[in-house]
């Protein structure tokens, strides 16, 4: 008697189960996708004013394409995979840079995309490919964006090379411990005329994209954050 309960208990739950995906659709609601790539497992955004100027970059060899597109499919539980993007048609070819390690820029429809996250990656150095590339470090403003001012050559080395050294633990862990708005944002200027923005939580001594800064590179910030 209890087995059979139980087993009219089970066809009755999968019944419904079925029941709640008949009609269900993709998008189920108004999602707001920022302009994401997932490839090899390397996550890259394509949102920064300062990847438009790519007149001194070369495309190199295709390294995979989209087969997915997230914008106006994908549901919002959706779990990015290799091969994903937001807006990119399925069928986009993604290429190398020529000079950069893939896993920090990529080429896609004509566009420069970065590295945002990368599991892979041990140190800042393994997750951005700049040494030897950083020509300026400016201070911008978080309330518009402007550029504040131009860190010295001496501050802007000491900082890079504190900062290739970090460990790299991931957006995610260092967002959970950031308990003040006390941030300010950086510019890095490449030598090929593109340039890219992370932000520096000063009580936390932490930075996107997922690192604790040293006491060295805190130091050069707050005598220039006024």
């Amino acid at each position: 008697m209890k087995r059979g309960l139980i087993l009219g208990m089970i066809l009755v739950l999968s019944f419904l189960t079925a029941c709640s995906m008949i009609g269900r659709s993709c998008p189920d609601g108004e999602i707001e996708w920022v302009d994401t790539l997932m490839l090899n497992d390397v996550n890259y955004t394509g949102e920064d004013e300062g990847f438009s100027n790519v007149d001194n970059l070369k495309e190199g060899s295709k390294i995979g394409e989209v087969e997915f597109m997230l914008a106006d499919n994908a549901c919002s539980n959706h779990r990015l995979r290799n091969g994903d993007a937001a807006f990119l048609p399925v069928g986009t070819e993604v290429f190398e840079i020529v000079g950069y390690d893939p896993t920090f820029r990529v080429f896609a429809n004509g566009r420069l995309y970065q590295v945002r996250e990368n599991e892979n990656a041990d140190t800042i150095r393994d997750l951005y490919d700049i040494e030897g590339r950083v020509q300026k470090l400016s201070l911008e403003s978080t309330y518009d964006g402007r550029q504040l001012l131009d860190f010295t050559q001496d501050e802007m080395d000491a900082f890079i090379e504190d900062f290739l050294t970090l460990d790299y633990v991931g957006f995610h862990q260092i967002y959970e411990r950031i308990s003040t708005s006390n941030s300010t944002f950086l510019r890095i200027h490449l030598d090929d005329g593109t340039s890219f923005r992370i932000s520096y939580w000063l009580d936390e001594n932490a930075l996107n994209p997922g690192a604790y800064g040293t006491e060295r590179m805190k130091t050069i910030i707050e005598k220039n954050v006024r």
